[in-house]
């Protein structure tokens, strides 16, 4: 049996989409079709999330990158090109600090490589505190629209759905250890790794300033602002996301 829960659909290289903070796979389930034309698109519950056991707690973004790089090598998923939607971009650059060898490219799809500010860090003691008073369905109805640039977008309900399953430990414990996480921009800089950056230019969670500075300081990249999105590119601008990252996967699995 499988560490983590993923579903899996498609022929060709691995192309492995890691989902974000209140999200399972499920996010991603309008999204992969396009993708499973060139690509095995695989997409996992991270731990803790969805089907996927929680680790023992407390624990850090480097101990999730470590548990997915087990389930990687249990399932014989190799040379992916492992693209992470904010939380999973955290845990995508972990892996390809201590799993480069899994690993064919890295993508961070509304994701930072530097570690929070003091401001960040303070903001989340808050929603600690707040979860911990108030639980996690009146989090999730300000956490939830705060992700989109049309207030009023169709997504929202199902997305929702989805974060309001969190289980409060689950939700309680990945807001510490993304606190916690440690500053990897030096993986920007590193010329053997190919870095695929998507941003949105109205995103409030990874201001436009901090996406477009991880671009100045990138080696071996490709770098897209997306107009009218903020955090949620994958609904936002889905066809547009879908060739961006068709595009860009390419070239890591057939022009060698």
């Amino acid at each position: 049996m499988s560490s983590l829960f993923y579903r899996q659909i498609g022929n060709g290289p691995p192309l492995v989409l890691l989902h974000g903070f209140c999200e399972t796979h499920e996010i991603w389930n309008d999204f992969v079709e396009p993708l499973t034309n060139r690509f095995t698109v695989i997409t996992p519950d991270l731990p803790g999330f969805g089907e996927s056991k929680l680790l023992t707690s407390p624990f850090s973004i480097d101990q999730v990158g470590d548990a997915v790089a087990h389930w990687l090598t249990e399932e014989k998923i190799a040379k992916a090109m492992v693209i992470g939607h904010s939380l999973g971009g955290y845990i995508a650059l972990s892996i390809a600090e201590n799993h480069r060898s899994l690993i064919s490219g890295l993508g961070l799809f509304h994701s930072t490589a530097f570690a929070d500010t003091p401001e960040k860090r303070e903001n989340r003691n808050k929603v600690i505190d707040f979860v911990i008073r108030n639980g996690v369905t009146p989090y999730c109805e300000t956490f939830v629209p705060g992700l989109f640039y049309d207030k009023a977008s169709a997504h929202i309900p199902k997305v929702f759905e989805i974060a309001v399953k969190t289980n409060s430990k689950t939700l309680l414990e990945y807001i510490a250890a993304m606190r916690d996480r440690q500053d990897r921009s030096f993986i920007l800089h590193d010329p053997e790794i190919y870095k695929l950056i998507i941003a949105g230019k109205e995103d409030l969670l990874v201001p436009i300033e901090t996406s477009r500075e991880m671009a100045k300081m990138s080696q071996k990249f490709a770098f897209f602002d997306l107009s009218k999105v903020a955090h949620m590119g994958l609904f936002e601008a889905k066809t547009e996301c879908q060739d961006i990252i068709t595009r860009n996967a390419e070239p890591l699995f057939f022009n060698n």
